[in-house]
């Protein structure tokens, strides 16, 4: 257990650095700082805005192809555009000013975490690693998926009804958090945990269907019918191939750059079906693979970031600020000592620190002209993310049971058995 006074130091050092980097970003937003400004990178948060005028009125732009989002989504932006008014720079503002309390929801849950013995770690990890996003996460509405994902994961022990609401608030914004819900201990752990989850899901979700006009057709339609995205994983073999035939088309469909090619057609297809085998094989193993004497609080916490990775990793779809769902579950488990993702959790970083050297500085040698620069950085990034899948499904899958505290002699434990049964 880390010292009182190892606690209160880091607690403070993370509070100024939490502030100080904040500040920074915020500063970056604004223009405050000479010699850098935000560029292009808001584009998104202009496009939520101009969705918004549709969303008021009741009814999903079901006919824009870059909407793919569940219902949840429409009220996130329909609130912000409520507290901004008609400016175009107030939604901005207000959508950053929102993300900055949904980033400090996410270090007062890690802090929560780190009580009754756990560590620190996971806070000061989320603290440092974020801004090497740079204005992503403000400029991205995934913040506000991460962050009742780790709000869920640190209530998920004590009070399991309320993560399973707040997960499924998350499921409605953007699907991912739902996949968490692996995290509950089988199968006893997870029924209050579905109770909250159901309840809010369906209190919710009808109260969103009702709201919005057409509010599934677009994220049923047009998620389905996305390619190949340049940055995704299996995309990489299609970046270094058009260094050498650069006649390999890329164009812009469903909002990002995909690969246009049948092969591309083909490996989007498979994509799909590998990620639900893959989940399907860590479904399997999180009910049979495992006794249930030796669930515990870490293994929930470990299965739930390496669902995610493996998730990220078969994905047809890797945009950049995907990274923050992985820094966020990340450290939640840094939080635990006992955690076997320590390695995973610091390639995470290092395949974010390669994101944010890629786009957008590089990110033109890869959908352009391409260029060694951008396609060498993209597959290092998308090599380490699969490094850290591997060990991660090496490390938890073959993780031994918690052991007793003290020896205990062979007899005693025989007893113990025979009295059981």
């Amino acid at each position: 257990m880390e010292s009182t006074r190892r606690r209160r130091w880091l607690l403070v050092a993370t509070a100024i650095a939490w502030l100080v980097s904040r500040a920074g970003l915020l500063a970056v937003t604004a223009g405050l700082l000479p010699g850098l400004d935000a560029g292009d990178v808001f584009a998104d948060v202009e496009l939520y805005r101009r969705w918004s005028d549709d969303l008021r009125t009741g009814q999903v732009p079901v006919d824009d192809p870059m909407w793919q989002y569940p219902p949840g989504a429409a009220a996130l932006f329909v609130a912000i555009r409520q507290f901004a008014g008609d400016s175009v720079q107030a939604y901005t503002t207000v959508f950053v000013l929102f993300a900055l309390c949904a980033d400090l929801a996410v270090t007062l849950a890690l802090i929560h975490l780190a009580r009754r013995g756990n560590r620190l770690d996971g806070a000061v990890y989320w603290v440092l690693a974020v801004p090497l996003l740079t204005l992503l996460p403000y400029a991205r509405y995934d913040i506000f998926v991460t962050a009742p994902a780790v709000v869920a994961l640190a209530f998920l022990l004590r009070r399991p009804v309320l993560a399973g609401a707040v997960l499924a608030v998350g499921a409605l914004v953007k699907v991912w958090p739902a996949m968490l819900l692996i995290a509950a201990r089988p199968l006893r752990g997870l029924r209050p945990v579905a109770v909250g989850f159901g309840v809010a899901l369906v209190g919710s979700g009808a109260a969103l269907t009702l709201a919005y006009a057409g509010a599934w057709s677009g994220f049923t339609g047009n998620q389905a019918d996305r390619g190949l995205q340049v940055e995704s994983v299996a995309a990489t073999a299609f970046a270094v191939t058009r260094l050498i035939r650069p006649e390999l088309t890329v164009s812009y469909v469903y909002g990002s750059m995909e690969f246009v090619h049948p092969v591309a057609s083909v490996v989007a297809t498979v994509l799909t079906g590998s990620t639900l085998v893959a989940l399907g094989v860590l479904g399997w193993w999180w009910l049979t693979g495992r006794r249930r004497t030796d669930w515990t609080v870490t293994t929930g916490f470990d299965l739930a970031l390496l669902v995610v990775l493996v998730t990220v990793v078969t994905s047809r779809v890797l945009s950049p600020q995907y990274l923050l769902w992985l820094l966020g579950l990340a450290a939640v488990c840094l939080t635990r000592r006992d955690t076997t993702l320590r390695v995973p959790a610091v390639l995470i970083v290092v395949a974010t620190a390669l994101t944010s050297a890629y786009f957008p500085w590089f990110y033109a040698d890869v959908i352009g002209d391409p260029a060694w620069p951008g396609v060498a950085l993209l597959a290092a990034r998308n090599l380490v993310l699969l490094a850290a899948t591997g060990i991660a499904v090496h490390r938890l899958l073959r993780r031994p049971g918690p052991r007793p505290a003290h020896p205990v002699p062979t007899d005693v434990l025989t007893v113990g058995a025979d009295r059981r049964a």
